[in-house]
């Protein structure tokens, strides 16, 4: 984790924007407190923050350039392979002076140029500054781990690893995006676009390379998505041949995590007491040894009275030895942390559940680990939603035909209570896309409509600013939209908000090359079976972890008790912000509907998701729009 600011001058004169730069740097200190660097070239500045990770010593400083002079490079992230990578180059007859990551990766664009990236296994948001041909190069890896966000003008580009630094650079981020602001109040989704909800700020998009030359974008191409499966072992459905793609998928996790654990500072765990964090745990464990002082032995929870995961976090510390670290979340430590938390988005969150990842990251920082292994990924990538369900059946009657099923769908329905809300979510999105908006406000205040339905027929958005909900119609399409464009990229944006907030770097062994490979060319009845998600990681997953977690049937990740907090210790905040004045003048809002849900909230009654997010949004407005200095 680390901090990056660029700035190409249309005028050719970057040292005239030093005061801006050192600014913008400054705003971003807390993604990387270790170090910091610039380096100018005429029409190009580069600041840079560092959090050292490897080689902790002064010859990990960045901006770094390469032996032959040609290229300057500051870069946020990891390159998990450049053991391997360092090797190779060496054989080729290059000599390094460190021994981390960001020489092997300077050194490799010298000999290889941007195709170097095609042989990184890592997450990257890097600024390559090529002297000879006066360009510079802005790359995110293939998933879009590392944030990298542009503002463009007639004064030049700016590059910034978070909108606050652009802010701080003088820019004027422009107005809210309304329809996408209303997109995120009504459904949930907000990093589904180049878009930001700042009209003049867009975010480079993962997998590709950006090209600059004299203050001006000039190109921008895909490199690779990171997922090449020619090797896979394909199923065909025997018993034989799904076994070797289970132990190819177990063997692609532990070496992901094995990468994953390559640091000179101390490595930690999240631990929510769910599939994910508990795999990563126990594979780590298995890697280093089951010694306490190991130095990935620390794992860390956030705790809430209504939600008790500790009769499935306690077996797992048995059988990995970790140190554990909690912290129960009562309300004088929300009140206290909360406009902290939200000053550290620089876009809006979708739910309070998010708070639950800022504690434990502030817990890991307390703790002095500096890199967190967490579990973002698995859910996209394997099927672990509830909502999943309809779009498998949908592949299982394309390939088997409508028979089979069928009987997989009673299975399902049989074994998994939550897939039946899911088909009414299914149908209602439908419905929701075409039907007028009065038809359904009349239906979801029909008492008969089962309440599953009711949130998502009922907009609480302008009818203009309504979106259009996409249907994906098979499994693996319906995985694809959840990884590309939603809801990953959201999660990975405040899961990179979190850390860097603290100073922390979290690494995601889901998201592994070879991992996604697999996962993404695994048959849809690997993925879902006998009404169980994520059927492929619990089968890889026999003998790693404990049995009562591998089996368990529901998904908690971290449950946060939304409505009692709204109510009670946030209570104050919710009845500043949702005020008719500031709903009407944000220009989104049904005003007379949200208003109603929110005293009907506040009486005791219930908390719909979208009226969750438009108190969220409100909330973070107040500090990042209305709050922010001009």
């Amino acid at each position: 984790m680390c901090g990056l600011v660029g700035w190409f001058d249309a005028k050719g004169i970057a040292t005239e924007r030093r005061a801006e730069l050192t600014a913008a740097s400054a705003a971003i200190a807390h993604r990387g407190p270790d170090d910091d660097g610039f380096h100018f070239d005429g029409d190009v500045g580069i600041a840079f923050r560092r959090l050292s990770i490897l080689d902790l010593s002064p010859a990990g400083h960045q901006p770094m350039t390469s032996a032959d002079g040609a290229w300057t490079v500051a870069f946020n992230g990891e390159i998990y392979n450049f053991v391997e990578l360092r090797r190779e180059l060496q054989a080729a007859g290059c000599q390094f002076r460190s021994s981390g990551d960001t020489e092997v990766l300077v050194e490799a664009l010298a000999r290889w140029g941007m195709r170097t990236f095609e042989r990184c296994n890592g997450m990257w948001a890097v600024l390559a500054w090529h002297a000879p041909s006066r360009q510079l190069y802005a790359v995110r890896d293939p998933l879009g781990i590392k944030p990298l966000y542009a503002h463009k003008s007639a004064a030049g580009v700016a590059l910034a690893s978070e909108i606050g630094a652009l802010r701080a650079f003088g820019l004027d981020l422009g107005p809210l995006e309304a329809r996408l602001a209303a997109h995120f109040v009504d459904v949930g989704e907000l990093d589904i676009c180049d878009q930001t909800v700042y009209g003049h700020v867009v975010r480079l998009r993962p997998g590709r390379i950006y090209v600059y030359r004299e203050g001006r974008e000039v190109d921008n191409v895909a490199y690779t998505d990171g997922t090449d499966a020619t090797s896979a072992p394909w199923s065909d459905g025997s018993p034989a041949s799904e076994a070797r793609y289970v132990e190819a998928f177990a063997e692609a996790l532990r070496n992901a995590v094995r990468l994953r654990l390559r640091a000179d500072v101390p490595v930690g765990t999240c631990m929510s007491g769910g599939l994910d964090s508990t795999s990563i745990a126990c594979l780590a464990a298995d890697h280093l040894g089951v010694e306490r002082a190991a130095p990935c032995r620390h794992a860390f929870t956030a705790l809430f009275p209504e939600f008790d995961e500790r009769p499935y976090i306690h077996p797992t510390l048995e059988r990995c030895g970790a140190l554990w670290h909690s912290t129960v979340c009562d309300d004088e430590q929300l009140r206290s942390q909360f406009a902290a938390f939200l000053r550290a988005q620089g876009e809006p969150v979708h739910t309070l559940g998010a708070f639950a990842g800022y504690l434990v990251m502030s817990m890991a920082a307390r703790a002095g680990v500096k890199v967190l292994l967490n579990g973002q990924g698995a859910d996209e990538l394997l099927a672990g939603y509830p909502s999943t369900a309809v779009p498998y059946l949908r592949s299982v009657a394309a390939q088997y035909g409508v028979r089979v099923a069928w009987q997989a769908g009673q299975r399902e329905f049989a074994e998994a209570s939550q897939a039946s809300a899911a088909v009414f979510r299914a149908v209602a999105g439908l419905g929701a896309s075409w039907l007028p908006q009065r038809w359904l406000d009349h239906l979801a205040a029909v008492r008969a409509t089962p309440p599953a339905l009711r949130p998502v027929l009922s907009s609480a958005v302008d009818l203009s600013l309504r979106p259009t909900v996409p249907v994906a119609p098979s499994l693996h399409a319906n995985l694809m939209d959840q990884q590309i464009r939603a809801p990953l990229p959201l999660y990975l944006r405040i899961e990179d908000a979190n850390s860097s907030a603290f100073s922390l770097e979290s690494r995601l062994p889901f998201l592994d090359p070879a991992v996604v490979a697999l996962a993404r060319n695994a048959p849809a009845t690997l993925l879902r079976r006998r009404g169980r998600n994520k059927f492929l990681l619990r089968e890889a997953l026999q003998g790693v972890v404990p049995e009562v977690v591998r089996t368990r049937p529901d998904k908690m990740g971290f449950p946060v008790p939304s409505a009692r907090w709204l109510r009670g210790p946030l209570a104050g905040f919710v009845r500043d912000a949702m005020t008719r004045q500031r709903l009407e003048r944000r220009g989104i809002y049904r005003t007379e509907k949200v208003l109603r849900a929110v005293d009907e909230l506040l009486k005791g009654g219930p908390l719909p998701d979208w009226l969750g997010r438009a108190i969220i949004f409100e909330l973070w407005a107040i500090q990042h729009i209305d709050g922010a200095p001009s």
